[in-house]
């Protein structure tokens, strides 16, 4: 009796064992290398241990594989060879049980095991692993990195020969783990339905990302909306625009704003003009030179510009012909990045107004990626379309091939937009709304 109660103690204690590989498993690979890296900084021995084995996962995988193996092989024999003997030869002495005898004892042997081996060797430690994965790895890494070094011969063998299975399938033997935009969104998107984050934040990042992909062109205050001084235009005048604008920098230029000489800050030429009633617009204590940029240049390329620039952050934006098509300052990055932010340097006028019937009123100048944010439009559609405008107002001017008229309309796909005010021949209100499919077209 006594050796039948140590082969079921060492059976239960390999069942222990196999669920401690299988929790130390699940716990390294679900475990965040920034939260390792984290404890690691605040001195857990336990997680630098772990990101050991994250940075090692052939080695750390192949000795798991070894253990759950070699568990697996003991159990079958202590269950097998040893306890079902021993039932099978207690069943034979019931007459009535005899012819089954055999499998009877398999059966009484085989069901419990695979039962503890499934609840305390898999499923539970498996949980416990998934539920707090940097905790556990830090627990079990320790031991883990015992164990490999005591099997480092086996483990050799076993991923020497699994690199060269997988380079003869054509696979590289080192792969990072890769991120990519879309599992960072997936990722934002659960945190915000599990509290993590708030709505906002997630937004934060949807607009970061479409940053890296837009345009200056996209963000830029269009040229016919810029205010300027022109020395051309009497003095007085000039000054009036200064101290009544809502705008806080001016371009200066002579005819034409092409012509441009510089940008002068309004406070700084205030401070002066209070001495100087005659002070010069290009006096150079107050006159700047611009950045100036293509109009394809991206806008994080920008940023890091203004971020290099110590006292102007003001860009020109210049098209293939050297012409000024608009400007661009950090307040119109950080507004793609944040949203809207109404301040005493601009007149501020909503881009997107949601109307009672759920149709929108749109600024022609809206950026196009905006544009299909706010109306759900498939990205899928836009594909084909990529770097051909930039604009809601380029988007319809595209696909009506001429300068519409107030009240032309657009029907595309299951969107109907409708030019509702026109700037000379700028588009500078659109109503966007779904529109019927039976009634839509391309």
């Amino acid at each position: 009796m006594t050796r039948v109660l140590l082969e079921i103690g060492a059976i239960l204690l390999l069942i222990l064992f196999n669920g401690f590989l299988a929790m130390s498993e699940m716990a390294v690979v679900a475990a965040m290398k920034i939260r390792l890296e984290s404890r690691a900084r605040d001195g857990a021995r336990g997680a630098r241990f772990a990101l050991r084995l994250k940075e090692q996962p052939e080695r750390f995988l192949s000795t798991v594989q070894i253990g759950i193996t070699l568990v697996g092989v003991l159990t079958g024999a202590f269950g097998g060879a040893t306890l079902a003997e021993r039932l099978e030869l207690w069943l034979t002495d019931f007459p009535a049980l005899a012819p089954y005898a055999g499998g009877l004892a398999i059966a009484l042997v085989v069901t419990p095991v695979t039962y503890l081996t499934l609840v305390l060797g898999e499923l539970a430690p498996k949980r416990l692993a998934f539920g707090a994965p940097e905790r556990v790895a830090a627990f079990c890494a320790p031991l883990m990195i015992l164990l490999m070094r005591l099997s480092l011969p086996a483990v050799k063998l076993l991923s020497g020969s699994t690199a060269l299975v997988v380079r003869l399938l054509g696979q590289s033997q080192h792969m990072e783990p890769r991120v990519t935009e879309e599992d960072v969104r997936g990722m934002a998107g659960e945190a915000v339905k599990a509290g993590a984050i708030e709505h906002g934040e997630r937004d934060m990042l949807e607009r970061i990302f479409r940053l890296g992909d837009r345009q200056v062109e996209a963000i830029m205050i269009h040229r016919a909306k810029i205010e300027w001084i022109d020395l051309d235009d009497p003095y007085e005048e000039n000054v009036r625009k200064v101290m009544t604008s809502p705008f806080s920098r001016f371009p200066v230029a002579r005819e034409e704003l092409s012509e441009a000489v510089g940008v002068i800050k309004a406070k700084d030429f205030l401070a002066i003009y209070a001495d100087d009633r005659r002070v010069s617009f290009t006096d150079p204590r107050f006159l700047h030179q611009p950045i100036y940029v293509p109009e394809t240049t991206r806008v994080l390329a920008l940023l890091e510009r203004f971020k290099q620039e110590e006292r102007m952050h003001f860009a020109m934006v210049l098209d293939e012909y050297g012409d000024i098509r608009g400007i661009v300052t950090l307040n119109d990055i950080l507004e793609a990045i944040v949203g809207d932010i109404p301040g005493a340097d601009q007149m501020s006028e909503p881009g997107a107004v949601r109307r009672e019937d759920g149709s929108w009123l749109l600024d022609g100048l809206m950026p196009m990626d905006e544009v299909v944010s706010l109306l759900g439009i498939p990205p899928s559609l836009m594909a084909h379309m990529n770097g051909q405008f930039q604009t809601l107002a380029g988007f319809i001017l595209h696909h009506l091939g001429r300068i519409p008229q107030t009240g032309d309309v657009l029907v595309w796909h299951e969107l109907r937009f409708e030019v509702v005010d026109m700037d000379g021949n700028r588009i500078d209100k659109v109503l966007a709304q779904a529109q019927p499919e039976k009634e839509s077209e391309e």
